[in-house]
């Protein structure tokens, strides 16, 4: 619509009382008045051709205080920019609520949101019952789109439009199309959704026995905690050694103490027997040292392993109990 239609407009809806915007009695004064402040600037622009300028005020003026003059005005603005199908729901939309409140504008309403249908460009999303994984979610311009919406054409203004699919466990797949002639219909067909190789050995829940690379790292708590029982057994055994060690240690040297003096002056076969006595001691002091750390280290190792249910808790997130554990062994 050019210059000479938004005149149009304004004398037709004349007998309406077009000239304000409608609505704004039943807000309050700061938001009235600058709805109406917004109107009448946005009008003003609008019948100079300031599309640009004019869209965003009657758009605000409407927030600020809704009624269907203004909406009207709104409309005629939006299509004469070029925003055919913003246009043609703004005129919907004054249409319906004119034909609930018996206003006589619901036949301009409607008569130009008519005239718009052949023009309108559309954006039709098309998804196969191949492509359509559990779960699924469709995205036009970032917002979501019901399944109920997919497969039909729905209008869109010119200009670059994006889509994006997810669904879990797939990889995201995303396109941009750009709409840039009048009663263009551009299909969108959706295409399978591949299979996230870095998530499908992810379960949800504990009672779900894991499959693959993650099954074979449950086992991961009994290997944990056999390495623990070897340690503490290996330390065990130290012990044991330690403790002959030192009472062959005392024993050597109370044998030794017939062969010395109150001086511990000694004879050949009591400083032998003392010698020994010294080496058996350094032999207890290392093993009963190491023995009793292993004793201890192999009680953590153990006692820290990974049960099945732990494991289970921590695989629905990459790099969470499955990759957690993996540094351990």
């Amino acid at each position: 619509m050019n210059l000479s239609g938004a005149r149009w407009l304004a004398t037709s809806l004349a007998l309406a009382s077009f000239t304000a915007a409608p609505g704004v009695r039943a807000e309050p004064d700061d938001r009235a008045a600058a709805a109406q402040v917004l109107f009448e600037s946005g009008r003003s622009l609008l019948e100079q051709g300031h599309f640009a300028e004019a869209c965003p005020k009657l758009a605000e003026s409407q927030r600020l205080a809704p009624g269907i003059g203004t909406m009207l005005w709104l409309a005629d603005c939006l299509e004469t920019s070029g925003r055919l199908a913003s246009g043609w729901a703004e005129f919907k939309e004054a249409a319906a609520i004119s034909a609930q409140r018996k206003d006589p504008r619901q036949r301009i309403a409607q008569e130009r949101a008519a005239a718009l249908e052949p023009r309108l460009s559309k954006l039709n999303l098309v998804v196969s019952s191949d492509s359509a994984a559990p779960g699924l979610e469709l995205r036009r311009d970032g917002m979501l789109v019901g399944s109920a919406e997919w497969g039909l054409p729905v209008p869109l203004d010119p200009g670059i439009h994006s889509v994006a699919a997810t669904a879990p466990g797939r990889r995201p797949w995303s396109t941009t199309v750009e709409i840039r002639t009048e009663a263009e219909v551009l299909p969108i067909t959706i295409p399978v959704l591949q299979i996230d190789s870095s998530s499908a050995s992810n379960v949800d829940g504990p009672d779900v026995a894991p499959t693959g690379q993650a099954a074979e790292r449950v086992g991961t708590g009994n290997t944990q905690r056999t390495v623990g029982l070897a340690i503490g057994g290996a330390g065990v055994v130290g012990l044991v050694i330690g403790v002959a060690a030192a009472i062959s240690a005392k024993t050597t040297y109370d044998d030794s103490n017939s062969h010395c003096n109150a001086l511990n002056e000694c004879d050949a076969v009591g400083k032998q027997d003392r010698s020994s006595a010294i080496s058996r001691a350094t032999v207890a002091s290392v093993a009963l040292g190491v023995g009793a750390a292993a004793v201890v280290g192999g009680g953590i190792v153990y006692f820290t392993a990974p049960t099945r249910r732990v494991f289970l808790a921590m695989t629905p997130r990459v790099g969470g109990g499955v990759l957690r554990f993996d540094w351990t062994f």
